[in-house]
């Protein structure tokens, strides 16, 4: 049974013993054939949650949804460009009447795809201590991991009538044990591998040296879809060995930047300019990455819920973003995906 929050034996910072590491989820498996999809594909995925202050502490209730007013304009925008997104809705979202019937209806009319996102602190059951180290559920004991990764699927089975095809965990917090929990659910891609980037200072994974292309987190079971980030510059091909390690500070990635010689681009409309994301797009098929996944937070469809849309002039910015890159990806032959047409190509 679950305990009410407050409850004085509930799950601390750590949520098991001390000087104990986290299993990690695979950073790499077998490589997976997607080039009977034609060649070079890209995917847009949507981690689709509440609004929250991301300059505050974590909280239960402290969110809003007023937001999901503005997601038939993005939706509208990709079903002109032939674009189905991945929306990876989170427990909030799936428990709200107008999110539950906003996505579901959009699942029906095969219009998009619906997957998962976790967000434990605001995810049932609710047994542990409200923190940073506990909003990775990686680091959530077992049996409560999988508890709220249940609880999450069945809503969404429930609230808006569709099977979820992909899974992302929020924060990137996903673990060794995940996997196995996502196969139980009949749920056959995660994508919650960004690429190039670490998040083990804040008590999260550490993805800098994890595979760019998909690959088979457990064969023939789990895809995993990692988010496209790459290294651009003149110093681009010793990125992974060196960003981290002697770049650390954001004064040092400045400079870098601006001087030409290393730079971490992400594809992602959130602090990455369009002109950036062009370049990326041109390194990764250069690389022949066979799959280009790009990624944004659903509230900054409106101004004021994230860092990245403050206003309407940045929102009129972020849908130029889109139109700029959609144009290169066309200009480059690189045509959208769905999950389903993955599962396709990997399943048979």
């Amino acid at each position: 049974m679950s305990k009410a929050p407050g409850a004085t034996d509930m799950i601390g910072n750590s949520g098991a013993a001390d000087n104990v590491e986290t299993p990690a989820f695979p950073r790499g498996g077998p490589k997976l054939d997607l080039m009977g999809a034609g060649g070079a594909r890209f995917l847009v995925t949507v981690d689709t949650e509440e609004e929250f202050d991301w300059g505050a502490p974590f909280s239960r209730d402290a969110h809003g949804l007023s937001h999901l007013a503005s997601i038939p304009r993005f939706q509208a925008m990709c079903e002109t460009r032939g674009v189905k997104p991945l929306y990876l809705v989170d427990y909030p979202i799936a428990a709200d009447p107008m999110g539950a019937e906003l996505f579901g209806d959009l699942a029906r009319r095969d219009k998009a795809e619906i997957g998962l996102q976790l967000h434990p602190w605001v995810t049932p059951p609710f047994d542990e201590v409200v923190s940073s180290h506990n909003s990775y559920a990686c680091n959530l004991p077992e049996p409560l991991e999988r508890a709220k990764l249940r609880a999450l699927h069945d809503i969404v089975r429930e609230r808006l009538a569709t099977k979820p095809v992909a899974y992302r965990a929020g924060r990137y917090g996903i673990g060794a044990d995940t996997a196995e929990m996502l196969i139980e659910l009949d749920i056959a891609f995660d994508t919650s591998v960004r690429s190039l980037f670490d998040y083990s200072a804040q008590g999260g994974p550490d993805f800098t040296s994890a595979a760019l292309r998909p690959y088979w987190a457990i064969e023939h079971k789990l895809v995993e879809l990692p988010l496209t980030s790459v290294f651009g510059g003149l110093l681009r091909p010793i990125g992974t060995a060196m960003f981290d390690r002697y770049f650390e500070t954001p004064s040092m990635r400045a400079l870098l930047a601006r001087s030409g010689l290393l730079e971490r681009i992400a594809l992602t409309p959130e602090g990455i300019p369009a002109s950036k994301a062009v370049q990326a797009i041109d390194v990764a098929l250069k690389m022949k990455l066979p799959l280009l996944v790009f990624s944004f937070h659903s509230p900054s469809l409106a101004p004021g819920h994230t860092p990245y849309v403050r206003n309407n002039t940045d929102l009129e910015q972020f849908y130029s973003w889109w139109e700029t890159a959609f144009a290169h990806l066309e200009k480059c032959g690189v045509t959208p995906v769905t999950v389903t047409q993955l599962r396709e190509l990997a399943f048979g």
